[in-house]
């Protein structure tokens, strides 16, 4: 089915990058300062193929899993201090920390993709480090401690949040995903999908994997569910729009009898010792 084409205004990212961003038919929700202007045909001839994509996986000497491989999927939001959500920086290099001396391999959304769904592994031990709705100390405080101990990690960024504050830039993203860090998607507003119509979750869906595509000149192909919050349409259409995967806030490790459209993580909260965290990991994992 041929998309149609929408324009999304964002007025503090580049205009060039988002002139011409896709969106289907869908009624979206506007929210802040993004406006969905006149549609338009899609290009004409545009393939996924034509992307840019970065990163090369050989999966020659992966591991075969006895058994079909539950993953801990981790999930941070900020990295800072005051609330549930806020994990102190000093807590989250420990946990670095020991997953790498405890020879943990950090997988990106590719590899995870793999690992998931062909049931082989990079390593006896894999994890793959999630953020939720791309604070500035992702980039300030988690994205150091990862360059250092080289690992990758995904932030679901929310669309409207670009440039706001507390919130990455474009800048900063694009420096990441330059650097091991994928920037996939959190929707444009931050809704519950799970209240909105079907036509609206689409333009949600559809609109942000556009956005992220342009920006950062990737195939996006992750979706994290705002809140935790969605519904069977909620499913079938994350699939429709492209996105290979999407990830709940449901607790526990992941796996492909879970769909990939409902995979479960594993909440990381302050106050956590390493213990705990270790304990946290070793449960939501089977291979």
């Amino acid at each position: 089915m041929v998309a149609l084409l929408g324009i999304l205004i964002l007025p503090a990212c580049s205009q060039g990058v988002l002139e011409n961003i896709g969106t289907k038919t869908a009624a979206p929700i506007a929210e802040d300062n993004i406006e969905v202007v006149a549609a338009a045909e899609n290009d004409a001839g545009q393939n996924s193929e034509d992307r840019l994509y970065p990163e090369q996986i050989d999966t020659r000497n992966w591991i075969r899993a006895e058994s079909t491989v539950q993953l801990p999927i981790l999930m941070y939001h900020s990295i800072s201090e005051g609330n549930n959500l806020r994990v102190p920086r000093e807590e989250f290099q420990s946990q670095m920390n020991w997953l790498r001396e405890n020879d943990y391999y950090t997988l990106s959304p590719r590899e995870a993709f793999l690992v998931l769904t062909e049931n082989r592994m990079p390593s006896e031990k894999c994890v793959w480090l999630t953020f939720d709705d791309g604070y500035t100390d992702n980039y300030t405080e988690a994205f150091p401690i990862l360059k250092e101990y080289n690992m990758k990690a995904t932030v679901f960024m929310i669309g409207k949040s670009i440039e706001k504050s507390h919130h990455l830039t474009e800048e900063q993203m694009v420096e990441m995903s330059e650097n091991g860090i994928s920037i996939e998607s959190h929707t444009i507003n931050h809704l519950e999908l799970n209240r909105m119509t079907v036509e609206q979750q689409e333009a949600e869906m559809v609109q942000s994997k556009d956005l992220f595509d342009r920006i950062l000149q990737q195939d996006t192909t992750v979706l994290s569910y705002p809140v935790g919050r969605y519904n069977e349409e909620s499913l079938r259409l994350s699939e429709e729009a492209g996105y290979k995967m999407a990830v709940t806030t449901e607790a526990g490790g992941a796996s492909r009898d879970q769909g990939m459209h409902a995979l479960h993580r594993v909440r990381i909260s302050p106050g956590l010792s390493v213990d705990g965290f270790a304990a946290l990991i070793e449960n939501a994992s089977r291979y």
